[in-house]
């Protein structure tokens, strides 16, 4: 019998019992011998039936999910709020109503004092999850922090995407396996650069994300690969990546290469451009709309891509699944994929397919 067509009359005729027998022992709802029930389980297994979780969703009460973002890339962050907007609207016909809030990007205390007014809201006006993304930090997590473990303890499911925000009480996180994407960086400094000096430019070290980042790119470089490795951090801030790099290439006069762990790439090359430093070798991360022609001008020779749009899909979905109890991991990471000249024109065409 085709799964498709399998119904509660179906097991019904097969077991002798009524539909509303079938019924009660499939939903785990009213009376029913454990014999029965046992029976029903068995013969619905034995006949591939599936329940219609649309047709569950919309007797179910409806589910509210808030999403919070902020980012001062807006590209990269518009990516995540398109994979969360299509995952939403999966969802819809399972009763479930997704509301995406992008707080503009203007410093990060201002970012924050905006998100946690709106975390604030949606705690109060009784959503069942909340998906949150910030970007970076100075000293502003452990006021996101209280904020996150205050709606957990109120019974709020808090997820986190693109970069996780430790000692929370968050109830899953999907992101980009930063610590793999900086060796892979690594790996490709190593064939152009192998023992010279390079430096990484990071957005905050108090970020998790971007601690994978260097972890990651020291873990497989050691003490061996290059003569020296200096980190430097801009919190992705226009003005001080600007300042940042100036320092950068002032301090290191020898520098061979480049490692710009997020998303604000673009920016920092320009200004390696300005400085007309074309003989460093660069690994940028992630794709905007500059990227390809970076890397056609061979003012970057690879970029790492976090598939930001995947990571808001796959988010939302592991939030709704949490919250009708459905299993799924707690952590989920994106393995990262390398992008070159040769094939950034097919990433950047379709990043939805390409994920």
């Amino acid at each position: 019998m085709n799964n498709k067509h399998v119904t509660i009359y179906d097991i019904a005729e097969k077991t002798g019992v009524s539909a509303v027998t079938v019924h009660r022992a499939l939903s785990n709802k009213g009376r029913i011998s454990e014999k029965t029930k046992t029976l029903i389980l068995e013969t619905a297994q034995a006949m591939g039936y599936q329940a219609n979780p649309a047709a569950q969703g919309l007797r179910r009460a409806p589910i509210k999910i808030g999403a919070v973002l902020s980012c001062p890339v807006d590209e990269y962050v518009n990516d995540i709020i398109q994979g969360i907007a299509d995952g939403a609207a999966d969802l819809a016909k399972y009763n479930v109503s997704v509301d995406i809030i992008k707080i503009d990007h203007t410093n990060n205390r201002e970012a924050l004092e905006k998100m946690l007014h709106h975390l604030q809201r949606l705690s109060e006006e009784d959503y069942n999850g909340i998906l949150v993304f910030s970007s970076s930090y100075l000293d502003e997590i452990e006021e996101l922090t209280a904020m996150i473990n205050e709606m957990s303890q109120n019974g709020i499911a808090v997820a986190t995407v693109a970069n996780e925000i430790p000692h929370t009480s968050r109830v899953l996180h999907v992101g980009v396996d930063a610590f793999t994407a900086g060796r892979m960086a690594a790996q490709m400094l190593e064939i152009a650069c192998a023992q010279k000096e390079i430096a990484i430019l990071t957005a905050s070290q108090a970020s998790a994300v971007n601690q994978n980042y260097t972890h990651g790119f020291m873990d497989y470089a050691g003490n061996t690969t290059f003569s020296n490795i200096r980190t430097y951090e801009h919190f992705d801030d226009p003005k001080r990546i600007q300042s940042v790099v100036t320092q950068m290439l002032e301090e290191n006069p020898n520098l061979a290469g480049v490692y710009m762990s997020t998303a604000s790439s673009a920016l920092a090359c320009h200004y390696i451009r300005q400085a007309k430093r074309d003989d460093l070798f660069i690994v940028t991360t992630d794709i905007v709309s500059e990227t390809p022609l970076l890397l056609k001008n061979k003012t970057a020779n690879a970029t790492i891509y976090q598939m930001p749009y995947r990571q808001g899909k796959v988010a939302i979905r592991n939030l709704y699944n949490h919250l009708v109890n459905v299993p799924c991991n707690s952590i989920q990471l994106l393995l990262p994929q390398i992008v070159l000249e040769s094939n950034v024109d097919f990433v950047t065409k379709d990043k939805i397919s390409y994920t």
